[in-house]
């Protein structure tokens, strides 16, 4: 798995997979870091296939625009994104996603999802997924979500005896867990963590 880490010093990276099999990519969103952040992945080979995750916690007044487009150059490729938020306090996170089939990538597939989970009124989530097909025999589709905390889901924890600080803690652990589960645990822990401090 490759670990793509918000650097400011290197603010828009680019991954070009130009072999065919499959490639795993880990954006880990952590720290105090502000600021326009982009990974553009690139499917050059055919049979080639990149997932992308990305999790984590934003908190503070933190402001963080995060932008991962996915190129399809090459037929019969694959791609998957899927990135969770969790954010507290007056936190701000933008998410704009590509899918971009180029016209020789027929017999491509991909889909691109972007969910956040709004700890605080203050809080806020704005995504914008978006294609670009020129090939007409493919598979491509997106989804967003940006919500606060199922209070079902609190009412049965609460109905449990948790308390609901912590309470609310499950269900975010719950919620990152579906970006994290291939992550290794150090990276795994650090993201969890996170929603602690």
């Amino acid at each position: 798995m490759i670990i793509c880490e918000l650097n400011q010093n290197q603010p828009n990276r680019e991954l070009v997979i130009d072999q065919a099999g499959d490639v795993e990519v880990f954006v880990p969103i952590l720290g105090t870091i502000n600021g326009d952040f982009s990974l553009r992945v690139v499917l050059r080979r055919e049979g080639a296939s990149a997932k992308v995750y990305g999790a984590g916690v934003l908190s503070g007044d933190q402001k963080l625009k995060l932008t991962v487009d996915t190129i399809h150059e090459a037929p019969n490729t694959t791609g998957s994104t899927l990135v969770k938020a969790v954010l507290k306090d007056r936190a701000e996170f933008d998410f704009a996603g590509m899918i971009k089939i180029l016209k020789p990538a027929q017999g491509s597939n991909d889909f691109l999802q972007q969910d956040s989970l709004l700890l605080s009124d203050e809080a806020s989530a704005n995504a914008v997924p978006g294609l670009e097909i020129e090939a007409n025999e493919v598979k491509a589709s997106h989804a967003a979500t940006a919500a606060p905390v199922n209070q079902d889901q609190l009412f049965y924890l609460r109905s449990r005896g948790i308390p609901e600080t912590i309470a609310i803690q499950l269900v975010a652990e719950a919620f990152l867990a579906p970006a994290v589960k291939g992550v290794d645990n150090v990276w795994r822990n650090k993201v969890m963590h996170a929603l602690k401090s």
